[in-house]
């Protein structure tokens, strides 16, 4: 098993129905601690989200992914909690169907889509179209575009950004910026080229400054600003959590 397994055997334990402080995640710009109301967690839904958690972000795929991931535990059960305090739903990952819980990294196709924008009719109006199945786009210098544009997330699901990858030889984005529940947080800067000193073969890799949490109907947005022209193929490395029932769509 990988890092995550391994870190996430002292997270394993039951979580009990209540209200909670967020202090190691941005939920709201300009405010620390934030609470939010949280649903009961059992020990073996809190081992199947571990598990999952670390055959999705293998340390042998990419360390830095999986160590971002292990030290982020604490904020993605917050925000699985979260989910389940509207969907009355416990967790059970693959094993769900119908309104059970799962936990997926975001695809593109699913930007725009009823899950991240709860009425479907936003849609998006940057390069990353509704309906794509890939992250490939073209971004002009000095011509910010939205990742995603500010949507209402569903009640049955919620998103925690945690960074991105752009697996080209130069990236194109220079930095990004969030914005939730109407208020912009300041820009993050992406320093791809620090690959460089792990060999000039290693996947651009970067991670957010705190963990950006999406909870159910939270009006959010992404926006990027490109530092040159050309293809970007910038993949978020978000996690959704939502119904089974919404993840089936292939």
């Amino acid at each position: 098993m990988g890092v995550v397994y391994q870190v996430g055997q002292s997270v394993i334990h039951p979580y009990p129905e209540g209200e909670k402080a967020i202090v190691a995640a941005l939920v709201e710009p300009g405010k620390r601690g934030v609470t939010r109301k949280m649903a009961s967690l059992s020990v073996d839904e809190v081992a199947a989200l571990i598990y999952k958690l670390d055959m999705i972000a293998m340390s042998v795929n990419h360390e830095g992914i999986a160590k971002m991931v292990a030290e982020e535990l604490e904020s993605i059960i917050d925000l699985v909690r979260m989910v389940k305090a509207e969907t009355k739903a416990d967790y059970a990952g693959m094993l769900g169907v119908g309104n059970s819980l799962n936990i997926e990294w975001l695809r593109p196709e699913q930007i725009g889509g009823s899950i991240l924008d709860d009425k479907a009719a936003v849609g998006t109006t940057g390069p990353w179209q509704n309906g794509r199945d890939d992250w490939l786009a073209s971004l002009t210098a000095g011509t910010d575009d939205y990742i995603i544009d500010e949507q209402t997330m569903a009640e049955e699901g919620g998103m925690i950004h945690l960074g991105a990858i752009d697996p080209v030889e130069t990236p194109k984005i220079v930095a990004v910026q969030f914005k939730l529940s109407g208020v912009t947080a300041p820009p993050i800067i992406c320093n791809w080229q620090g690959r460089r000193g792990f060999g000039e073969q290693s996947l651009p890799f970067v991670r957010w400054e705190k963990p950006v949490i999406v909870g159910p109907e939270v009006k959010a947005a992404i926006q990027c600003a490109p530092g040159t022209s050309g293809d970007t193929l910038m993949q978020l490395l978000t996690l959704l959590v939502t119904t089974a029932n919404n993840t089936m769509t292939l």
